[in-house]
């Protein structure tokens, strides 16, 4: 790694330097807010003139071998904190722990001029808000990571494209474009949507478990007989809805399986009868998930319940993804997996979960940027790497790896081989992204339609009609 790095150092930095001062436009997204979406784009324009200015400078030096670079990473590696936590596990450390590890480990050993700083960001909203602050302050950390708000980065023009070499060999799947068709992020690991259950459960009901249904209507059916069997001591499952983007994006594939999906762009359809057809599903399924469990603010006691605490798994089924499996059996669950059931005259449809997306901002040197761009491409996207990420049954990025059949045969692989079957049917995306305005109109969706959806009795039609108005008015 030191003899490859020092080799392609100048090239990528040249590269890098060009492709920072062509970076812009994006797809449709939106921001949290609208005052967000002002003090990001101001500081996206200011970012991309100290960005050409950096560059300009940048071009007419050599690289300094003796200069320190500090390199501020998230979602990438581990931190001291995190690493003795993934050892401390029950069970040891996961095979995605390991993808961290392996990777501080490699950056540790062969980037000798580099100080490493690895953030402890978490998730979700709170990611989001900690990047969109330090971007906005006119300090943006070497790398973004992210799922459902990325668009909305994308489309602020607050990403540099990426350099050609670094796509190479890339399922296109995992690569976030613009509107231009340019490339603003890479994922190094996904998964889609799927039914797991628990074979003794469906057993005990007296269904077949090598049948897993197929069907909504025979879904329903196991999983009602499954939680009138236990009588409070187990339950069916269902479709989990909780109060944020975990519940809409597992809602997602069920629109989808109908043509239809909550919105996107500059629309929303919550008055489509087939939207308001889904939600009413969700709702009676989950008449078969433990009183909080599948509506809670927190997913972990639902995953408990299914698979995580063997001295739970009272719940039949659930949906979530490929990684599913692998924590299923490191608990000793009698596990099924299976495709999504699909509705009368339904066609199959999905959502792209567990994606990490990384890209660089705009205001990060050029010299950084090309550090960064060889060390995820050659530690972090190296099979080595995500060879862990195969262990714990996602899928990787690499184009040769999912060409090998043989990563993915044999027992406990078999949501591995369901999600790669799904990426290679078509391009799945993530959830729908909204023009203006993304995060308040998930907000709403999450928290006044789905949750409310299964928390209430009120009728689907003025849950979805009151929510359309206040959505409508920030589409504007």
């Amino acid at each position: 790694m030191k003899k490859y790095y020092r080799r392609m150092f100048a090239a990528l930095l040249v590269l890098a330097m060009l492709l920072a001062l062509a970076a812009c436009g994006g797809p449709a997204g939106g921001t949290t807010t609208a005052a967000t979406a002002a003090a990001t784009t101001a500081a996206a324009a200011q970012a991309t003139t100290a960005a050409a200015a950096a560059a300009t400078t940048a071009a007419a030096a050599e690289p300094d071998a003796d200069q320190v670079y500090n390199l501020s990473i998230s979602m990438l590696g581990a931190s001291d904190n995190q690493i003795a936590t993934y050892l401390a596990k029950e069970l040891g450390p996961s095979p995605s722990d390991n993808f961290y590890m392996y990777n501080r480990e490699q950056a540790d050993n062969n980037y000798p001029n580099v100080t490493w700083e690895w953030n402890e960001w978490g998730w979700a909203e709170a990611l989001d808000q900690k990047q969109r602050a330090s971007i906005t302050a006119g300090t943006p950390p070497t790398n973004i990571a992210g799922e459902a708000f990325i668009p909305s980065y994308i489309n602020a023009n607050i990403l540099q494209e990426i350099p050609e070499w670094v796509l190479e060999d890339i399922n296109p799947s995992f690569v976030a474009t613009g509107a231009d068709g340019k490339a603003y992020c890479i994922a190094y690991k996904t998964s889609t949507f799927m039914l797991f259950y628990n074979k003794d459960l469906v057993e005990q009901a007296g269904f077949d478990p090598e049948e897993p249904p197929a069907t909504w209507e025979d879904w329903r059916t196991v999983s009602m007989a499954i939680t009138e069997l236990g009588a409070g001591s187990f339950w069916g499952g269902g479709i989990p809805s909780f109060p944020h983007n975990g519940g809409a994006l597992r809602a997602t594939p069920f629109f989808r399986q109908l043509g239809t999906d909550f919105g996107g762009m500059d629309e929303i359809n919550l008055d489509d009868p087939k939207v308001q057809e889904v939600l009413k599903y969700i709702r009676e399924m989950n008449e078969n998930l433990p009183p909080g469990l599948g509506n809670g603010i927190d997913e972990g006691p639902l995953w408990n319940a299914f698979s995580d605490k063997p001295e739970e798994q009272n719940i039949g089924f659930v949906v979530d993804g490929s990684w599913r499996e692998s924590s299923a059996l490191r608990n000793n669950l009698n596990i099924g997996v299976a495709p999504l059931p699909l509705p009368e005259g339904g066609v199959p449809g999905n959502c792209l979960v567990g994606t990490v997306y990384i890209g660089v901002p705009v205001g990060v040197p050029a010299e950084e940027t090309a550090l960064f761009w060889d060390f995820y491409k050659n530690v972090c996207l190296s099979e080595p790497a995500l060879m862990n990420f195969v262990g714990d049954n996602l899928v990787v990025p690499r184009q040769s790896m999912l060409d090998n059949s043989s990563l993915f045969e044999g027992e406990g692989k078999a949501a591995a081989r369901i999600a790669i079957a799904d990426l290679m049917s078509g391009t799945y995306t993530g959830q729908a992204a909204f023009v203006t305005n993304d995060g308040q109109i998930w907000e709403i969706i999450n928290q006044q339609v789905l949750a409310r959806t299964t928390m209430t009795n009120d009728p689907i039609e003025t849950i979805c009609a009151e929510a359309m108005v206040q959505i409508e008015a920030l589409l504007r």
